[in-house]
């Protein structure tokens, strides 16, 4: 099966068709220890055919049927850190494919579009195996992966926030979860899936400032000489607030109040003139 999916890969745009086995067998695999199968094939050829519109009615149904009732977005996610975390995080791509997807051709019902709603917030709220790239294995890459899951639910014309507070702690949980530094951008892929919150609507600007402010206060506050991981906080928090500084590049208000945050740390670091 595994070079049957080779072959499609090769195919030109708009050229792929899927027979049922082989979206079971990508089902079943997406999570697979072997980064070329996972990577290379079976997440290249569903973002493909989702980017082309290459699936009949049926096979969309049946991966959205899949992905609801298998729940592997979460599968072992209370565990010690382990290789479960692959049929996660790939989950989680599929799962913003699929809200991509909805966005343009409504292939959800209310009940299934709300479920995965909640879950691209719940997720990052409940993962703690932040490992980016594994060697042998591939990428991890939980909180990049997760975000665009967040981004895709935070980007949909049919998600309506009740609670911006329940958005940002996300940003507050993986900050407590942090082990170590991130090392491979994560925190730019976090900050733009809340900027497309601000950007979508989905989240008021003046939640989105109080939020810089309340949070930026709460880092330097933390800080411990003592304490690395509260320093590494620090640094993930300053990556985060100049990737935001170019995202908003066209709201002056959050802008402004981006830049004043940044000032402060390079003054705090020692870093002003």
């Amino acid at each position: 099966m595994q070079k049957e999916l080779e072959k499609l890969v090769n195919l030109d745009s708009g050229k792929i068709t899927f027979k049922d086995s082989q979206i079971d067998y990508m089902l079943q695999n997406i999570g697979n220890l072997n980064p070329h199968l996972r990577d290379d094939v079976i997440y290249t050829l569903f973002a493909r055919v989702f980017f082309e519109n290459s699936l009949t009615s049926e096979q969309k149904a049946k991966i959205v049927t899949s992905f609801v009732n298998s729940k592997s977005l979460f599968k072992g996610i209370e565990q010690p850190e382990n290789d479960l975390v692959f049929l996660r995080t790939f989950s989680a791509l599929l799962g913003s494919l699929i809200l991509e997807d909805d966005k343009k051709h409504s292939i959800l019902d209310t009940t299934e579009r709300n479920t995965i709603f909640i879950w691209s917030i719940c997720y990052l709220k409940k993962e703690k195996d932040f490992r980016g790239y594994v060697k042998n294995k591939g990428w991890a890459h939980s909180v990049a992966h997760g975000s665009d899951f967040l981004g895709s639910t935070l980007s949909h014309p049919d998600f309506m926030a009740n609670n911006s507070a329940d958005i940002f702690a996300i940003i507050e949980t993986v900050f407590q979860n942090m082990q170590g530094p991130f090392i491979d951008d994560e925190e730019q892929r976090l900050a733009f899936a809340f900027f497309q919150g601000v950007y979508f609507g989905k989240i008021p600007s003046s939640d989105f400032n109080a939020f810089v402010s309340c949070f930026n206060k709460r880092i330097y506050d933390q800080l411990d000489q003592d304490e690395r991981i509260s320093w590494f906080r620090l640094s993930s928090w300053f990556k985060l607030l100049q990737n935001w500084y170019f995202y908003f590049s066209g709201n002056k208000p959050i802008q402004d109040k981006l830049l004043e945050k940044i000032v402060d740390y390079n003054k705090y670091i020692g870093f002003s003139i």
